[in-house]
């Protein structure tokens, strides 16, 4: 079992944070086999309703399933389950009365690899059907000591209406307080405010 954590926040006021428990039920997290995993995650946005500025808050549980591959110290996981979004609006003042409770589909795949002895590669995607929310990043990496990488990331998200764009760099592999850990930082695009700028969290502990 793994458990992992991810947060993020822009200049802007935005920002999200999850927690996943992730299970190999019929062997270790490293070989090949059948995954659960499950993702608690809130995510705080901002929108423009009729001229006002507002923010948007979704807390989000996911059960999931999958199978992760494995070959030649590449990893790739494909997984899918139900999904419960509770979506809430606030003006500055307070909420709003209109509040709702959304079921869906949440297809996520994930994708980790060493094309060369000190290099390192990573992809991930997820779309929700109950929220429209889809997301992709991909990352890079050239080790500057064992295990720990530097390099540039990118991701684009988006919900059909607004999206986003980030180009930023990142050092993934340290370990803090003993969890492996990651960072980034760079610019955001947003299509409602523009630009700005992003910094992230990550940590890992294995079981």
């Amino acid at each position: 079992m793994s458990f992992q954590s991810s947060s993020d926040v822009t200049s802007y006021g935005a920002f999200y944070a999850d927690l996943s428990a992730n299970y190999s039920p019929f062997g270790n997290l490293w070989e090949q086999g059948w995954r659960v995993q499950a993702i608690a995650s809130a995510r705080r946005y901002s929108i423009i309703d009729a001229g006002q500025k507002r923010f948007g808050l979704d807390t989000t549980i996911d059960l999931l399933a999958g199978y992760q591959f494995t070959s030649n110290g590449w990893s790739w996981l494909l997984a899918a389950g139900p999904s419960i979004v509770n979506t809430q609006v606030y003006e500055g003042s307070g909420p709003l009365p209109s509040s709702a409770m959304i079921f869906g589909i949440k297809v996520l795949s994930s994708v980790y690899g060493n094309p060369t002895s000190n290099t390192m590669l990573y992809g991930q995607a997820h779309y929700n059907t109950g929220s429209e929310f889809f997301y992709m990043q991909g990352k890079t990496g050239v080790a500057i000591t064992k295990d720990l990488f530097v390099g540039p990331e990118a991701a684009i998200s988006g919900n059909g209406t607004d999206g986003q764009v980030r180009l930023g760099a990142h050092i993934t592999g340290f370990s803090f307080v003993g969890l492996q850990s990651g960072v980034s930082m760079g610019l955001v695009r947003d299509s409602k405010f523009g630009s700005g700028f992003y910094g992230a969290l990550n940590f890992q502990a294995n079981f």
